[in-house]
């Protein structure tokens, strides 16, 4: 009975829903499920509901002809009053969409009045009551996919739609709004860490530079400066720049930690001495 009354209900065929819901509740009184259909089918029928017109009055029966030999008058007709058409109660609709952390539900209702409107957020179900303006009452009771966290949850009513705000429990993707009766139908995130970045080696950069080429003398050196530079960070090229002027062309650090603690002194290699421009020039 339950799913031939979910299968009524999405043809809309809500009297037979409700006819098949009520023989499902018998079986099964404390389903949820079917307790929210069974009251979900007289709120669309309320919305659906059509005037029925009023019977027209019966003409009134011509008298009988007077027995004398003078022409019967002719009954003047009643007039047959036109029914007259309740206005129909407005078209409301909902949508839904998510992201990572919220389910959003647009309920669309022109002109809503905060003190009109009733909503109560469950572990596991929507429910939004709507008074409207021609005394109907639209109401919309949702089985959750899955569960939200009812205290981070919100709502807010704007001038053309009610935007109600899930917070997810998990972080999973809701392949639909409501819950099926055979099952949930999520399924988890898809997360993609940043890959790492490689440090760079700089002493395989001094090897590649070098090569099988041959160099010698300052145009050497130069050249091996220039392709290391050229390559590095801000933070490399300031610590490159420091640390070669500060030892005299002695020392060559991308090290900037190292090298901004304090004065580079010189490294000479092994067997010489390193003196600066002004000593020599002393000498």
């Amino acid at each position: 009975y339950l799913r031939k009354g979910i299968a009524c209900f999405e043809m809309e065929e809500y009297e037979t829903a409700f006819a098949a819901f009520t023989k499902a509740s018998g079986l099964e009184p404390d389903n949820g499920t079917i307790k929210t259909r069974i009251r979900k089918c007289p709120a669309e029928l309320v919305e659906d509901a059509k005037p029925i017109p009023s019977p027209a009055p019966t003409p009134a029966t011509p008298s009988a002809p007077a027995p004398t030999p003078a022409p019967t008058p002719t009954p003047t007709p009643t007039p047959i009053p036109t029914p007259t058409t309740a206005p129909s109660a407005p078209k409301i609709r909902h949508e839904w969409y998510q992201n990572n952390t919220h389910i959003y539900v647009s309920i669309f209702c022109k002109g809503t009045k905060k003190e009109d409107v009733d909503i109560k957020m469950e572990a596991e179900e929507l429910s939004v009551s709507i008074k409207l303006s021609g005394g109907s009452d639209y109401v919309l009771d949702l089985d959750l996919c899955e569960a939200i966290v009812p205290g981070e949850s919100s709502y807010e009513i704007m001038s053309t739609k009610i935007e109600v705000m899930l917070k997810k429990e998990k972080l999973l993707k809701w392949l639909s709004l409501e819950r099926t009766a055979e099952k949930r139908g999520s399924q988890a995130l898809d997360t993609v860490a940043a890959p790492p970045q490689p440090k760079k080696n700089w002493d395989k950069i001094v090897a590649d530079n070098l090569g099988d080429e041959k160099v010698e003398g300052e145009a050497g050196l130069n050249k091996l400066f220039q392709d290391i530079f050229s390559g590095g960070s801000d933070e490399q090229k300031k610590a490159m720049i420091k640390s070669f002027t500060e030892s005299g062309g002695t020392v060559l650090s991308t090290n900037w930690d190292e090298v901004g603690k304090g004065e580079v002194k010189p490294s000479p290699p092994k067997g010489m001495e390193a003196h600066t421009w002004s000593e020599n020039q002393r000498a």
